[in-house]
């Protein structure tokens, strides 16, 4: 007679997980794959562009979405069938927010191609950085959609794996040919391909949800939903201006040849995020479920381990980028390795957000929504200060540092709302409490032992 070493609710999750896992993996060295080809094709200058219009259309797409995938996330209920007429009303407002979105940006890139002949470059090339965003914005939500319902392949293979993927194979092929090309051609090249995953995703979203959603059969909470959309977006907003503003401020001011180095180590950087992001993408909706199952304590024990497991992965990530950084950047290019240093500042705000684990995150579906954008937002204004301070005495080592400070400070205010709200601890060295406190009282009963007086 055997025994099975994992129970099949586990195997489940371990698959799980391991696709989530293989699947950031991937999408991070085909990101680089598409970088590194692209820095190959393209001169400096056109590479910078290329940099520039995707930060743009990245961060507008994080903002477009309207914090519809944090909505979902939050609202929809799994354990429920899937013609809930609750779960009905969720996707229809988070498609009205998203087709709102959509509308904004096609606005937008007719209005710049319309005046482009009085544009200077970079700013007459953004209508494809529209384009690219609406796009983005409506993948964003499916991966989340998918992710709720556990089709961890279907969030992630789509975007992440096929995409880049082909992203890098048709970079490679305009340069075999020898086929003229430039950052704006780059940008078209990705973009298609972008649409064409997205609509594949979109094709099993209609067939899942069906045409139901689309009239009203019930009343809604259509003004909560309309509130925490807001603040989701505000929030999205300060998300986006914290991945890709520092980027796009060193294009436009510093150039597009430093933008293009700052670009590729951020990306560098971002490596050590990757256990976090895999473990998130399986881990949010199980801590959800235990929230909703009102099982704290079950919460807590999963937030320190996943806490604590992707902080470990990240700084044995950061002292690898410290051997092997510097030869990294070279490869891109040459000019790059002298900014190294740069590179080393930046792995600490991934090693800081790894430390935190999934803090936002648990403020954003706990509710602290509005705190979380007050409180950012204020943050975020000093933040321009030391950016523009920072920046003007150290240049790009300068506008490092004040990323790392924007990172540290964020993170501690959502970790002060989950503690004081939740009574839950976010932090990695949440995972050691419970042990510590385990040998606290055994020491203490064995103390009370040896002090009694033998009978």
């Amino acid at each position: 007679m055997t025994t099975r070493l994992f129970s099949s609710e586990q195997t489940v999750k371990l698959a799980r997980f391991a696709t989530a896992f293989a699947s950031r993996f991937g999408s991070t060295l085909l990101s680089f794959a598409v970088l590194y080809v692209a820095s190959r094709l393209l001169p400096t200058l056109e590479y910078g562009l290329y940099v520039f219009l995707f930060s743009v259309g990245s961060a507008l797409g994080f903002i477009a979405v309207f914090g519809q995938q944090i909505l979902i996330v939050k609202h929809y209920r799994r354990s429920q069938p899937g013609s809930n007429s609750g779960n009905r009303a969720l996707v229809r407002v988070n498609l009205h927010w998203l087709l709102l979105g959509s509308c904004v940006l096609t606005c937008a890139a007719l209005a710049v191609w319309f005046f482009g002949d009085h544009l200077v470059s970079p700013y007459n090339a953004l209508p494809i950085a529209f384009l690219f965003a609406a796009i983005f914005a409506l993948s964003e939500y499916l991966q989340n959609y998918f992710r709720i319902h556990n089709r961890i392949a279907l969030s992630l293979l789509p975007r992440e794996i096929v995409w880049r993927g082909a992203s890098a194979v048709a970079l490679l092929l305009v340069g075999y040919l020898n086929l003229p090309s430039s950052g704006v051609d780059a940008m078209l090249i990705i973009t298609g391909l972008l649409a064409t995953v997205t609509a594949y995703q979109a094709v099993s979203f209609a067939m899942a949800e069906g045409v139901s959603w689309i009239s009203p059969t019930e009343k809604t909470s259509q003004p909560r939903f309309r509130k925490e959309s807001l603040y989701f977006s505000a929030n999205n907003v300060l998300n986006a201006s914290t991945s890709y503003l520092e980027t796009i401020v060193i294009g436009a001011a510093l150039g597009l040849d430093n933008a293009a180095f700052y670009f590729v180590a951020l990306r560098i950087a971002m490596l050590l995020t990757l256990p976090i992001t895999a473990i998130d993408t399986v881990g949010i909706p199980m801590i959800a479920n235990r929230f909703q199952a009102g099982d704290r304590e079950g919460a807590q024990k999963l937030i320190g381990r996943l806490s604590c497991a992707s902080f470990l992965f990240s700084l044995v990530g950061a002292l690898a980028i410290a051997v092997v950084g510097q030869f990294v950047l070279g490869l891109f290019n040459k000019e790059f390795a002298s900014h190294f240093i740069v590179l080393l500042i930046l792995c600490g705000v991934s090693v800081s957000q790894a430390f935190f684990g999934p803090g936002s995150w648990l403020l954003m579906i706990g509710g602290g929504e509005r705190y979380f954008l007050v409180a950012r937002s204020a943050i975020f204004i000093v933040y321009l200060g030391l950016l523009y301070w920072l920046g003007s005495l150290f240049g790009l080592t300068g506008i490092a540092i004040a990323s790392v400070l924007l990172s540290v400070s964020t993170n501690l205010a959502a970790t002060f709302w989950v503690i004081d709200h939740w009574g839950i601890d976010n932090m990695a060295t949440a995972f050691f409490r419970p042990l510590t406190t385990r040998i606290h009282n055994n020491l203490h009963l064995a103390s009370r032992i040896t002090s009694e007086p033998a009978e």
